[in-house]
């Protein structure tokens, strides 16, 4: 019997494991074979167990369980090859009972994560010798590595019952809240369309170039900055300085012009002083590494993830590195497309991410089409919600900015026409006056 006072952690050379564990676990499915599916979802592998008995009666379980066998002791001892069968009898001996199998378990997940972890070193370590190898592409794989490993979650099955609950609880929230459950645009007509940005969405911004997506994605997060949000902004276009220029136009209403060439009034200074000290308090980082992959941000992202964060904004999609240089530049954008929405799904909140269009898109008087996305029509595809940012010239002859939310999964489609004011960079509704 295994004595739950001794000391369970053993480690022969640089691989960590747990023979106690691993044994109280095998035995604990074999008094009780429906831990065995348990086991299985959490991706359970005969790789989990060093000592090798342990990793034989383990490898008989998985095979029983795929072709629907019992898993129970007497069962998988018995399709033991006989040379091992009476050592197999005494693994399933370890415990009387199965009630100690998440303890066990919790155990040998993580001394196996720690002998991978050790592997995938040792591997990077050799790469990292090799001639002509690129630092960065190391860095990166590195990043996909841990990612992997880190990413590991048991998946778990939500009764009906807790599905209502939940999607009443949801639908009172936007009761509450007209109809807004989600981070707030600013925009009320838009956010009227979406309400407001979800956990787990990828939100995607699509213009063409001089558009002002990058004013727009400001715009967005200040937004959810006003609504007391924690918000990650990767610029991989321009520094970090010259998007928080215009972001402080945008809140103080200044013009920076106005601020460089010192011509502000007293009434000016003062609203730039309170824009510095919301800025000061809001919760924004930002990234201004235009080098990224799609690995990097997520390492990035995660590690911010733990202080807490809400929404994420990326500026922009083709601007991201690709994982393979040696893909086509369609499979190198669906890539990044597919990781950005993973790591959307994983953290459970909005991601906005900007996107160029093609040069075709520059049709005037016409929103842009879902196929006017550059390089890959996996960007739509992924996309949970897709915006096009574009102009339109009135009757009046009137140029004014439009956004049309062009696709969504769960809402409604529409156009909204805006404001823009170039000079302090924001975004505001525009008021469409209809005669009756």
């Amino acid at each position: 019997m295994i004595s739950m006072d001794s000391t369970l952690m053993s480690t022969v050379g640089d691989n960590p494991h747990d023979v106690d564990a691993e044994r109280g676990l095998l035995a604990s499915i074999g008094k009780d074979p429906n831990y065995m599916a348990d086991a299985t979802e959490a991706g359970m592998t005969a790789d989990w167990f060093m000592n090798p008995i342990c990793r034989m009666v383990a490898q008989k379980m998985i095979e029983s369980e795929k072709e629907g066998w019992e898993c129970d002791d007497i069962t998988i001892s018995m399709a033991v090859d006989k040379d091992f069968r009476e050592e197999a009898f005494r693994v399933f001996d370890a415990v009387e009972t199965s009630a100690r199998f998440n303890y066990f378990f919790d155990i040998v997940e993580a001394s196996w994560l720690k002998r991978a972890t050790i592997d995938s070193c040792y591997r990077l370590i050799e790469k990292a010798k090799e001639s002509g190898s690129q630092a960065l592409d190391l860095v990166d794989e590195a990043g996909q590595e841990f990612s992997k490993l880190s990413l590991r979650t048991r998946n778990t099955v939500t009764t009906s019952a807790e599905v209502i609950e939940k999607t009443w609880e949801n639908i009172l929230a936007r009761q509450k809240h007209d109809g807004i459950d989600g981070i707030p645009s600013g925009i009320r007509n838009l956010d009227q369309l979406t309400y407001g940005w979800h956990g787990g969405d990828v939100i995607l911004v699509a213009a063409r170039t001089s558009v002002g997506k990058t004013a727009f994605s400001c715009e967005l997060t200040l937004s959810a900055l006003k609504a007391r949000k924690s918000v990650q902004y990767f610029s991989l276009e321009m520094q970090n300085e010259s998007v928080m220029e215009r972001m402080l136009a945008n809140v103080s209403g200044v013009p920076v012009r106005v601020m460089v060439d010192k011509v502000m009034t007293s009434g000016q200074q003062d609203s730039v002083e309170q824009a510095k000290d919301f800025f000061r308090h809001a919760k924004l980082y930002m990234e201004d590494d235009g080098y990224m992959s799609v690995a990097s941000i997520r390492a990035k992202a995660r590690k911010m993830a733990r202080k807490g964060l809400d929404m994420i904004v990326i500026d922009y999609a083709q601007l991201i590195r690709p994982e393979d240089p040696r893909a086509s530049r369609e499979q190198q954008v669906a890539m990044i497309s597919k990781g950005i929405k993973m790591l959307a799904k994983e953290l459970q909140i909005p991601i906005i991410m900007l996107a160029q269009l093609r040069r075709e898109a520059d049709r005037s008087d016409e929103c842009p089409k879902l196929s006017d996305l550059r390089e890959s029509g996996s960007l739509e595809q992924d996309a949970d919600l897709v915006c096009m940012l574009w102009k339109k010239t009135d009757k009046s002859g009137d140029e004014h900015h439009v956004v049309t939310v062009a696709k969504q999964r769960q809402g409604r489609v529409g156009e909204v026409p805006l404001n823009f004011k170039p000079s302090i960079q924001q975004f505001t509704e525009r008021e469409v006056h209809r005669l009756n």
